[in-house]
């Protein structure tokens, strides 16, 4: 059995299209399937159903995949420890990243560190905090980085930092004048929020409830880059982290306004990784330089 097939078995379980990953890797969908026949042959067992409609994993492809990203987090974690122990500075790390951290402080972080160790790799994504967890959980992620946390026994937090959300507008929105904005404010221009699954809304909406207030966006997306779009045409105001637009806040492009006290919007940014599992060179440094970022922030 090779590493590779295992490899290819974990992508294709969760894209369950061997078009898909074929097209993906730039071979044909035979050899992906080569690939899944090997590993059906060696653990006598078929891992998918297959059907006009696509494929889906069998109850014996449900039990592997879990199986094999430990298998691959251990062989990438080994390899991390051997090159580390001959003393070379490189190595891969993987971070699944909330899309608020992710704009806020991740690029410039990976950035940097890769001008000071261009040995190392960086492998990003973005996705909700429960698939973040998710990804840190199942090995698919060395580390990840998010608000609004869910609790499980199996992440560690690894560090958090507060922040506070707020208003941003363009100049010359009618809320630009103002020093501090209330929720009933907020509720009198058009918004762009997140969706109503996501951390940040369920807290707004939470706010507004408590404040006797509704709030109905005008525009819902999850990403960040197209609610600072809306912001910056002067369509919409959007709530979050300064970090989240510091470039556009530092160039006058933007305008960033508190809550009122009483109506105050804070929260942490975690950075957490699986529970006992060793860090590597790539993602200690990773993290270490994370948590510098946010005690900045």
């Amino acid at each position: 059995m090779r590493l590779k097939a295992l490899e290819v078995f974990v992508e294709l379980g969760e894209a369950e299209s061997f078009r898909q990953l074929a097209r993906a890797h730039g071979v044909k969908a035979s050899a992906i399937s080569r690939q899944i026949e090997a590993l059906e042959y060696y653990f006598r067992t078929e891992l998918f159903d297959r059907n006009a409609e696509g494929i889906t994993l069998t109850e014996s492809g449900r039990l592997l995949l879990g199986y094999a990203r430990t298998i691959l987090a251990n062989v990438r974690e080994a390899r991390a420890a051997t090159d580390e122990l001959r003393g070379l500075e490189r190595g891969n790390v993987t971070i699944y990243a909330a899309g608020a951290p992710a704009a806020g402080i991740l690029a410039r972080v990976v950035a940097d560190l890769h001008v000071q160790y261009p040995g190392l790799l960086f492998h990003i994504e973005t996705a909700s905090a429960s698939n973040v967890f998710d990804a840190v959980e199942s090995g698919k992620a060395d580390l990840g980085l998010t608000m609004f946390s869910p609790e499980t026994s199996k992440v560690e937090i690894r560090l958090s930092s507060y922040v506070e959300h707020k208003i941003i507008v363009a100049p010359g929105h009618p809320l630009a004048g103002e020093e501090r904005v209330s929720l009933r404010q907020l509720a009198s221009v058009p918004l762009v929020l997140a969706g109503a699954s996501h951390g940040s809304r369920m807290r707004l909406n939470q706010m507004a409830r408590e404040a006797h207030v509704t709030l109905e966006p005008v525009f819902e997306s999850s990403s960040v880059e197209v609610h600072k779009e809306l912001a910056l045409r002067k369509v919409a105001a959007l709530v979050l982290p300064v970090m989240c637009c510091q470039r556009e806040i530092e160039t006058g492009q933007l305008i960033a306004l508190p809550f009122e006290e009483r109506d105050a919007m804070i929260t942490t940014v975690d950075l957490c990784c699986a529970r006992g599992r060793r860090l590597s060179f790539a993602a200690r440094k990773l993290s270490a330089a994370i948590g510098h970022a946010l005690e900045g922030a």
